[in-house]
C-alpha cells in the first residue's frame, strides 16, 4: 500500500485493518495524527485550528466550513498550488510535473471542495488506531523542506515499529513526484 500526504493515513489504517494481507506500506510526505504528534494542534494553520476543533463535535459543519473556505479556488484552481517550498515551486514549474499537478489540483476541486473537506475532517478526528499498532516495516520519506509535514515525520519515524525512513533533502511537500520510482521499488517485489 502506497500513500502521499493525505493519503498515507489511508495506507497505515489498511494496514491496520488488513493485517497479515498488507505486505508492505510506504508513506511520502504525510500529515500524523493530531492526537498523537506532539504539538500537532499547535502547528496546525490559523485557517485550519477552528474547522479542526469543529470537527470533533460536529464534523458535518467543520466540512462545510472547509468547503466554503475552498471556494476561493473555484474559479482557478491551481492557484490553489500557489506558494510553497522552493522544491515545490520548481516542480510547478517543470512542464510534466506542473501539468500534471494542475490537472489533478482542477480535477480534484472539479466537484467543489467537498472532497478536500471529507480528507481534512478525516486527518482532523481520531484515526482509530494508534502509531504503534502499524503493522513493522512501514517505509517513510519526507522532504526536508517541508516545514508542514516535518514535526510529524519526527514522531512517526520514532514510534512506526522498525520504520524504514529517508529524508529527501532537497525536496519539500511534492517530494514524492520526484522519487516515486523509489517509492514504488520499496513495494514492488
Amino acid at each position: 500500500v502506497v500513500g502521499v500526504s493525505a493519503g498515507c493515513a489511508h495506507a497505515l489504517a489498511s494496514a491496520v485493518a488488513l493485517g497479515g494481507r498488507v505486505s508492505d506500506v510506504a508513506v511520502a510526505s504525510m500529515p500524523g495524527p493530531l492526537d498523537e504528534v506532539p504539538g500537532a494542534w499547535d502547528a496546525l494553520d490559523r485557517r485550519q485550528r477552528p474547522a479542526a476543533d469543529k470537527a470533533r463535535e460536529d464534523p458535518v459543519t467543520a466540512a462545510g466550513w472547509v468547503v466554503r473556505y475552498m471556494g476561493r479556488w473555484a474559479d482557478e484552481p491551481t492557484s490553489f498550488l500557489g506558494g510553497g517550498t522552493p522544491a515545490d515551486r520548481e516542480l510547478l514549474a517543470e512542464s510534466t510535473t506542473g501539468e500534471m499537478l494542475r490537472a489533478d489540483v482542477t480535477e480534484a476541486l472539479r466537484p467543489g471542495g467537498g472532497g478536500m473537506a471529507d480528507d481534512l475532517v478525516a486527518l482532523w478526528m481520531p484515526w482509530g488506531f494508534r502509531i504503534s499498532e502499524v503493522r513493522p516495516g512501514v517505509r517513510l520519506w519526507h522532504g526536508g523542506q517541508d516545514t508542514r509535514a516535518e514535526p510529524a515525520f519526527r514522531y512517526l519515524a520514532a514510534t512506526l515499529p522498525d520504520c524504514r525512513s529517508r529524508i529527501w533533502p532537497h525536496d519539500g511537500h511534492y517530494g514524492a513526484l520526484r522519487h516515486w520510482g523509489e517509492i514504488l521499488a520499496a513495494v514492488v517485489h
